[in-house]
């Protein structure tokens, strides 16, 4: 009766960690595309609807939740705050689902938002989308792949560890 405990509690522990793995991959991909579609909504804020920054990111990140609201919203306290540093904005980034490099482009982007003209910031946000579409896309496509099946071969692992303790 004990090994048969001991093995649901085994089962349970690796379909937790399938799950666990699962959740990173969709959480990242979120992200990234978040943030993607935060420079698309800029792109069009800045061309056509001329708001200032800060009204810009409140309205995108008002029906948004996750880590890219976080994101945002520590960003707009940071614009009602006035003037802020680089380290400010990769404080403002500091998740573990973006690398050093991504959270490098992620800061470097919103430092410079709303720091020169027209032209200059659309030319801006077109540089900084070509750069991190693609990590979206590929973040997009690891989790159709590893994030389903990070969550299976949990579950298998699990009925493996049931079945040797049992």
């Amino acid at each position: 009766m004990l090994r048969l405990l001991l093995g649901a509690a085994l089962f349970v522990c690796c379909g937790y960690a399938g799950y666990a793995v699962n959740a990173h991959y969709r959480k990242r991909s979120n992200l990234l595309d978040g943030i993607v579609g935060y420079i698309d909504a800029l792109d069009k804020g800045i061309s056509y609807l001329q708001s200032t920054l800060c009204e810009l990111t409140k309205a995108y990140s008002a029906d948004k939740k996750g880590d890219c609201a976080a994101i945002l919203s520590a960003y707009v306290r940071l614009l009602e705050q006035g003037s802020f540093s680089k380290e400010d904005c990769m404080k403002t980034v500091a998740t573990r689902l973006l690398t050093g490099y991504e959270k490098s482009v992620v800061a470097d982007m919103l430092f410079s938002l709303g720091k020169s003209d027209y032209d200059t910031q659309l030319s801006d946000l077109a540089k900084f989308r070509a750069v991190l579409d693609p990590i979206a896309q590929t973040s997009k496509q690891n989790y159709k792949k590893y994030g389903g099946l990070s969550f299976k071969l949990g579950i298998l692992a699990g009925l493996a560890a049931l079945l040797i303790a049992a």
